[in-house]
């Protein structure tokens, strides 16, 4: 089944972007005006359940790249779905196209914070293999990441 992007999760993919170029991944600051993780909390789709679920998660070609995942992370620069290896399909993930230097370049491979993946078809979703800790969200090294506005539960 494919599946299209709500007007709320292109918007607040963008959103990311943004912060992202503004911030540069340094952690963002909460103010009485802003905190960008209530915004995410509040634009989180309905089928997500922060504390995990058994649902499948497709992307937008209908894939499944994932069966279940363990819980919804809110981190200063998205809403993210956190998932294991054993939960993954990790033959409908590969390398990104242009992100194998992450790997196979010494000068980042010891320093990258995630490899980069996406799945076998053509919807292009990221999905973050995480390597090391960051200061903005509580990602765990090892777990998979995917924006929840790019995947969908399979019905």
């Amino acid at each position: 089944m494919k599946h299209k992007i709500s007007k709320v999760g292109a918007q607040m993919l963008e959103y990311q972007e943004q912060l992202a170029r503004k911030h540069k991944y340094k952690p963002i600051p909460r103010t009485f005006f802003c905190d960008v993780r209530a915004e995410f909390q509040k634009t989180l789709p309905e089928w997500c359940n922060i504390s995990g679920d058994t649902t499948p998660l497709e992307t937008t070609d209908g894939t499944v790249i994932a069966n279940g995942y363990n819980r919804i992370v809110i981190g200063d620069y998205g809403a993210f779905v956190e998932f294991s290896r054993v939960q993954a399909y990790m033959r409908r993930l590969k390398i990104k196209e242009g992100q194998v230097y992450r790997i196979e370049d010494p000068r980042y491979a010891e320093h990258v914070k995630y490899l980069w993946l996406t799945a076998n078809d053509s919807s292009d979703v990221k999905v973050y293999e995480q390597k090391r800790p960051v200061e903005y969200a509580d990602y765990k090294p090892g777990m998979l990441y995917v924006s929840v506005y790019e995947v969908f539960p399979h019905i």
